[in-house]
């Protein structure tokens, strides 16, 4: 990596949030210096938290970079009437330069757009930092701390490794190859590894760790937003069902570790759907639906409503004041996605989950992610990367791909049984592999997860599943990646950039 790259010891900046829950009361890291720096468990754990706070000022500093999921799958259009958009001639093009894959045009045009700061997913160097800073607390804590536990010591340590292999597992859904390494101050410049190899090398280590971290913690506020076992079982079938995708050769194999670890995570009992209803809570993160979440609003450090992927689907009052946005959302599914995707006649998530779904403008809301307004004025919404419904539906799609029939449609069933949906028959005219698809466009809906899935199923060259297909040549280009900022060339001679971008 570059040699430029500052230890996380120095380059973090967060001083302490005041107001937070303890599990997020982080102290400055570089107070951690001298005779007290990696002297006592507290402060391995406000190092833990820190790591946690980059990644999330990572995520509010590029507001899109969880939504992008969303925006380049080409189902979403600006609204045009009534809100923010009927005046801003740069957001309706932003939207819809998503929505064809002109990612040139987004970054350009977002340069006059001083609340979304589209650049800043480009630039992979905090991502880093965050890597560099859990290498180093890997080793530190690997030599020891006094008076740490086995146990804690252990968990400690496999936390570490989750935060680096989800860093590195975002960044190849961002940027395809990247430069990996484990080493504590990695100084030295490399180029970047093919991503398969890169996956696989994290799944080995968190799938050596992963048995060190608690399904649950005892204190209830590190539930949802600390590393548990259940969200690196859900990181590692992501990583497995995602390079299934690219490595056919050995597809079987990636099949065959993500059903398993399905079936360890759904026999475990640690988690549960909640009821429909309750879907909003999940996206404030907490819930025993939820498994891995970055959370945010006044009482988490400083909000960004922007950071959230479902934001611009929200109308007011829905998401607060009304006073200079009238009724409407920023944006909108088209009608004929909803239509293609949704059974309007047997599907409850269509009425507890929409306002006026198949609208085709701004009086379009999702009321998933209304949530309880906070003193911002806006939902306390959590950035919500795994739930369960996300490892019940892969184990699902893994068993499907097995031939495991009946264990791929008793998965399905337990969602569409919470969704009040008819229950998948072996037999139906529907295909089964196809059912479990259009089963996450439905259920995920809005998170962020829609042009991920089509790009690690290739659907996204198939017409019939996206209204923005790539050619096969594209694909192959690296179309589904996003541009990478020059800066990542500096002092690395061995580094390159996305070629179909330049």
């Amino acid at each position: 990596m570059k040699k430029y790259i500052i230890c996380l010891s120095v380059a973090m900046i967060f001083t302490s949030l005041s107001g937070c829950k303890k599990f997020l009361d982080v102290e400055s890291i570089t107070a951690l210096s001298g005779n007290k720096f990696w002297s006592t468990q507290a402060d391995v754990e406000s190092f833990t938290n820190n790591l946690y706070a980059q990644l999330w000022a990572k995520f509010s500093s590029a507001p899109f970079i969880s939504s992008t999921g969303e925006l380049r799958s080409g189902e979403i259009l600006p609204s045009v009437d009534g809100n923010y958009n009927s005046n801003n001639t740069t957001s309706r093009v932003v939207y819809r330069s998503f929505g064809i894959n002109d990612l040139k045009t987004v970054l350009v045009s977002g340069r006059a757009w001083t609340n979304l700061n589209f650049a800043s997913i480009t630039r992979w160097l905090e991502f880093y930092q965050v890597i560099q800073g859990s290498n180093i607390m890997y080793d530190k804590v690997d030599r020891g701390i006094p008076g740490m536990s086995d146990i804690d010591t252990k968990r400690y340590k496999a936390e570490a490794v989750f935060i680096r292999c989800f860093t590195y597992f975002y960044m190849v859904r961002l940027f395809g190859d990247v430069a990996y390494y484990t080493d504590a101050y990695h100084s030295d410049p490399i180029g970047r590894e093919n991503f398969v190899s890169v996956l696989n090398k994290c799944i080995a280590e968190l799938a050596a760790s992963r048995n060190d971290l608690p399904w649950k913690y005892e204190d209830a506020a590190f539930n949802g937003f600390r590393a548990n076992k259940g969200a690196a079982i859900d990181l590692l079938m992501n990583m497995n069902m995602w390079n299934a995708g690219f490595d056919q050769a050995n597809k079987q194999n990636y099949y065959a570790t993500t059903q398993l670890l399905g079936q360890e995570i759904v026999t475990s009992n640690a988690y549960s759907l909640v009821p429909l209803s309750r879907l909003p809570t999940v996206m404030e993160g907490g819930t025993e639906e939820g498994l891995f979440a970055f959370k945010q609003g006044v009482d988490f450090g400083t909000p960004n409503k922007n950071a959230f992927p479902g934001e611009i689907l929200v109308a007011y009052p829905q998401k607060g004041n009304t006073a200079a946005n009238g009724t409407y959302s920023n944006a909108y599914f088209r009608s004929s996605y909803i239509n293609k995707i949704y059974n309007l006649d047997e599907d409850d998530r269509l009425a507890s989950w929409f306002v006026n779904p198949t609208a085709n403008d701004g009086i379009f809301s999702m009321k998933k992610f209304a949530g309880s307004l906070s003193s911002t004025g806006f939902p306390d919404w959590a950035i919500v990367m795994f739930r369960y419904a996300d490892a019940i539906l892969l184990r699902a799609e893994a068993a499907a791909e097995l031939g495991m029939d009946q264990e791929a449609v008793d998965m399905l069933n337990l969602v569409r049984d919470r969704a009040g949906a008819s229950l998948f028959e072996i037999g139906s005219a529907e295909n089964l592999k196809d059912a479990i698809f259009r089963e996450r466009q439905r259920e995920f809906i809005g998170e962020g997860y829609s042009f991920f899935d089509l790009v690690r199923t290739r659907k996204i060259t198939d017409g019939n599943w996206t209204s923005n297909p790539l050619t096969l040549a594209q694909f192959n280009e690296g179309a589904w990646t996003w541009p990478i900022d020059a800066s990542a060339l500096t002092r690395n001679p061995f580094m390159t950039l996305n070629s179909y971008w330049l």
